[in-house]
């Protein structure tokens, strides 16, 4: 089968076509014909230095799908060959990812993807959506709370703004300024601008005061300088990095969260449902060949773009 298969760590470039044996489903696996893959920026950190993956060369990076099943393994009952299929593999410990035209996955990682979406479709959610999923479930907000979204525009926070908006908390995002109509269509109540004078006293001064909880999808020391504009007891979350002095947190009584996406079914099946219902959508930004996906790395670690990129076979 084809694959895009990485000999050596490094740039880029080091992105290679290749011919590699097709996989064999396992006991309680299926194998599944990828029919288009999401890109997402821990690809690119995998690609570049795969020691915090657990993995060693030669590899494949790539850990959602959209396809079909082609074949199950010993003990799968509630899957079955040609049946829709999208999955999400674990970013850490995957060798054989999703860059490629057939992947092995636990079938309890496996769920039917939303008939209304086609697969490239389809292929833009798994990733972003679970881990927006799982952090505003660690926030354990409720309706009518407020949320600060830092990267609103980004990947994961187009879908994080989506549920939280489901779900009745009020949403204030930032991002740059060609992305706020964006933010607006999305349903963002307070749009801010990343680059212009501070973002968090604007934040605080537009919702009447200070927020239940706050989101960094962006990195750096975005959760502590955060802390101010926390209500006591409030909850943040981070997809990135966690710097600064947590003091305060302890003495305000702020849980903080480090969200690392866990694969499950049953996370698939609510985003699948939450599409179902026009509650959320995808937004691809462009759909790329194998022999574009150097360039499509190249955007990734730039930061740049709006929405997803989506591989297609």
């Amino acid at each position: 089968m084809k694959a895009i298969v990485v000999r050596e760590p490094g740039p880029a470039e080091n992105l290679r076509p290749a011919d590699i044996p097709k996989p064999q489903a396992r006991p309680d696996h299926v194998v599944a014909h990828v029919e288009a893959a999401g890109l997402n920026p821990v690809d690119a950190g995998n690609r570049a230095d795969p020691t915090w993956a657990g993995i060693e060369p030669p590899y494949v990076v790539g850990y959602e799908f959209a396809g079909s099943v082609d074949h199950v393994g010993e003990g799968v009952t509630d899957l079955a060959p040609g049946q829709p299929a999208w999955g999400l593999l674990p970013v850490r410990g995957t060798r054989l990812g999703t860059y490629a035209e057939y992947v092995e996955i636990d079938a309890a990682l496996v769920g039917r993807p939303p008939a209304r979406l086609s697969a490239v479709e389809a292929a833009a959610i798994p990733l972003a959506g679970s881990t927006a999923l799982q952090v505003l479930d660690r926030l354990s907000l409720r309706s009518g709370d407020s949320l600060l979204i830092h990267g609103a525009a980004g990947g994961v926070g187009t879908f994080l703004v989506q549920l939280a908006r489901m779900n009745g908390i009020r949403v204030a995002g930032s991002s740059s300024a060609a992305q706020h109509s964006l933010l607006r269509e999305l349903g963002v109540e307070i749009v801010l601008d990343r680059e212009a004078g501070d973002v968090l006293k604007e934040a605080t001064r537009r919702l009447g005061g200070p927020f239940d909880a706050v989101a960094d999808l962006v990195g750096g020391d975005l959760v502590f300088r955060s802390l101010s504009v926390l209500k006591e007891g409030g909850a943040a979350a981070s997809i990135v990095s966690l710097h600064g002095d947590f003091e305060e947190a302890i003495d305000r009584n702020v849980s903080l969260h480090g969200v690392l996406v866990r694969p499950e079914r049953a996370g698939l099946d609510r985003l699948a449902d939450a599409v179902q219902r026009g509650a959320m959508y995808p937004i691809v930004d462009a759909v790329i060949d194998p022999d574009a996906i150097a360039p499509a790395h190249h955007r990734l670690e730039s930061g740049h773009g709006q929405g997803k990129v989506v591989l297609r076979w």
